[in-house]
């Protein structure tokens, strides 16, 4: 019988080892899961993120995702590809070998859904399971642009803190995000200054031109003015060629007035600089706007031609050709110019062309938003030389974009009753009505094609029913759109000096519309908003507030100026003074809401909490007053 042997001790507990070794169960944020709990550079991971609404009906509701690969030079986003499985979206990732943190956003809806402000942030990991040295402040600087990436939040002492812990870990990261962390202690005067000034200690001859501004920030930053000053002076000086420089052509070329000025600024720039880089882009788009409004259409061209990006250079043709198109002048100019832009559209590399803090498809969708634009350009040129086929065929492009506003579509309708097109007008009209993408002009134009291929009797219950599905599309689209956030509390004064407290306006709905003076698009709303405002003004549980801030000038003047301007509109708003920061430029309830651009409104529901956001300007005064209506209505429901 042939002999067995046993396997020693040694060889049993390998064995049992190799059985029992634990599993990586990878890492849960909130609704996704990654299977490596340690991610490091090179890693290639799969996630998957669930969705808590139902399962989509088409593939505009599906989650769209993006991974930003954090390295030591900036944030760098990719689209995510996710296969979805009813309510799971799942995909595989290389992470790249140089980066060393990452984070995800997660969209439906076109909302976001940022894990209660917190995010899906996190480092990656070395061997040993330590997160990377520098990761943990390049998070920090994630978070503090936050409204970029998900609209994520977290406390400013939890940004300092891992700033901190870095600046612990690697002394020479502090000359690298000195600015951002200065102006974050910036309050703690003594603080903010020991470490400004341990900064300008430790400076060196050998150092950078980005080493100089930021040492030149700080000393902004906590307003010493004799070293920002001198470093002003010395950073072009020293780095002729660089940024510093390079900007304060463009700053020049803006202050000069007329082309003849401006186009000797840029001259001087070539001859000194000549470095293709945005600054020059800028110059040439400046410059060619101006060389077309003083009338000298071909040298407009010429410089617009310049422009190394393609998007740039096409937006640069399409100004010349509208400002062309809107005075009737050299039309068949414009429409050369015109054709320009969207040829190089229809032609241009979105990998390519597309910057580096855009996915490929959010590039697309700036790049479609262009393409309706300047489709309506040409359209509107070829309507101004008489050829109504053409305009018809490039308006109807333009009226098709997912992205097309009510002028667009009010226009190709028009053009289609001028035509004599009538049934297709009525059976266009009708459908954008119901995708309330209608005017009331469009309604005009809706009713002349209605009448001219029949009995009119029966238009009004059809443009009734029409709308009502319009309002209803317009509800469950807003309906998607609704967020539960904290809202912060504040105490301002209105024109008159009285004071009004938020706290004291729950179980209110309560629109805030923060706004000033200089902003076009803020006053471009307000007819909306006076629409709005008049609407509920009997509703004793409706409140608007529009806060003014982000104004330079002094109290008295700033509030002569703004009371100016209420009036002189005949504007029923309550507006609230929003109060400058002791010592800085910011204002303190703009930045307690996280605002970066303005306008920006948000409705608060009788529960205090902030409902809706809505950013910008959409330009339908409309649309705009029934979008509020249906807001406020659905915080009270």
């Amino acid at each position: 019988m042939k002999k067995i042997v046993l396997p020693t001790l040694a060889l049993l507990t390998a064995l049992v080892s190799c059985e029992t070794e634990p599993k990586d169960n990878g890492k849960d944020i909130g609704a996704l899961h990654i299977d490596k709990e340690f991610p490091k550079p090179g890693d290639e991971i799969k996630i998957t993120y669930t969705s808590e609404d139902s399962i989509p009906s088409n593939e505009d509701e599906k989650v769209k995702g993006i991974i930003n690969f954090i390295t030591g030079n900036g944030i760098y986003p990719e689209d995510i590809k996710l296969k979805d499985s009813a309510m799971m979206y799942m995909s595989s990732i290389k992470i790249p070998d140089s980066v060393t943190a990452i984070s995800f956003q997660f969209k439906q809806y076109n909302i976001d859904d940022n894990n209660g402000k917190a995010g899906y942030v996190l480092p990656l990991y070395d061997e040993e399971g330590n997160a990377i040295t520098g990761s943990a402040a390049q998070i920090a600087n994630l978070y503090s642009q936050g409204d970029r990436y998900g609209n994520i939040e977290l406390p400013k002492d939890s940004i300092i803190s891992k700033f901190e812990s870095d600046f612990k870990k690697d002394a020479s990261l502090e000359g690298k995000w000195s600015s951002n962390y200065v102006n974050l202690i910036k309050s703690d005067k003594e603080k903010a200054t020991a470490f400004v000034e341990k900064q300008m200690t430790a400076a060196n001859d050998s150092l950078s031109e980005e080493d100089y501004m930021s040492l030149y920030r700080i000393n902004a930053i906590v307003e010493n003015k004799k070293a920002a000053d001198s470093l002003r002076s010395l950073i072009p000086e020293k780095f002729p060629q660089g940024s510093l420089a390079v900007s304060s052509y463009y700053q020049k070329m803006y202050q000069a007035k007329g082309a003849e000025a401006k186009e000797k600024v840029f001259q001087d720039y070539e001859d000194k600089v000549g470095k293709d880089n945005m600054y020059r882009n800028y110059m040439l788009s400046m410059l060619a706007s101006e060389l077309a409004a003083e009338g000298d259409i071909d040298k407009a061209e010429e410089y617009a031609s310049k422009i190394s990006e393609q998007g740039k250079v096409a937006s640069a043709y399409n100004s010349i050709a509208w400002k062309l198109a809107e005075e009737g002048k050299d039309l068949d100019k414009a429409q050369k110019i015109s054709k320009k832009s969207l040829d190089i559209l229809d032609n241009i590399d979105l990998k390519e062309e597309k910057p580096d803090y855009n996915t490929v498809s959010q590039y697309k969708n700036n790049i479609d938003y262009m393409k309706a634009m300047y489709q309506d350009t040409y359209a509107t040129i070829m309507y101004k030389k008489g050829d109504l086929k053409e305009a018809i065929k490039y308006q109807e492009m333009a009226a098709s974009s997912k992205l097309a506003e009510a002028d667009l579509t009010e226009k190709y309708i028009q053009y289609l009753v001028e035509d004599e097109q009538y049934e297709t007008a009525k059976e266009k009209a009708a459908n954008f009505i119901a995708e309330n993408k209608g005017s009331q002009k469009l309604n005009e134009y809706y009713k002349e094609a209605y009448t001219a291929i029949g009995d009119a009797e029966g238009f009004e219950k059809e443009l009734a029913m029409l709308e009502e599905k319009g309002h209803q599309k317009a509800k469950n689209d807003i309906k998607k759109m609704m967020i539960d956030e904290d809202a912060s509390q504040f105490t301002l004064k209105d024109l008159d000096g009285n004071e009004v407290s938020l706290e004291e306006l729950k179980g209110k709905t309560v629109i805030l519309d923060f706004w000033a003076t200089w902003c076009g698009p803020c006053k471009m709303s307000f007819p909306g908003m006076q629409k709005a405002v008049v609407a509920h003004k009997d509703d004793p549980n409706v409140a608007f507030l529009f806060i003014d801030t982000w104004e330079s000038q002094e109290p008295e003047v700033r509030m002569k100026e703004v009371t100016e301007f209420i009036d002189a509109n005949d504007y029923d708003f309550q507006v609230l003074m929003d109060e400058k920061v002791e010592d800085s430029n910011a204002f303190k309830v703009v930045e307690d809401y996280g605002v970066s651009g303005i306008p920006t409104k948000f409705v608060l529901g009788p529960d205090g909490r902030i409902k809706f956001k809505s950013v910008g300007w959409n330009g339908n005064t409309d649309k705009l007053a029934e979008e509020l209506a249906i807001m406020i209505q659905l915080t009270q429901s």
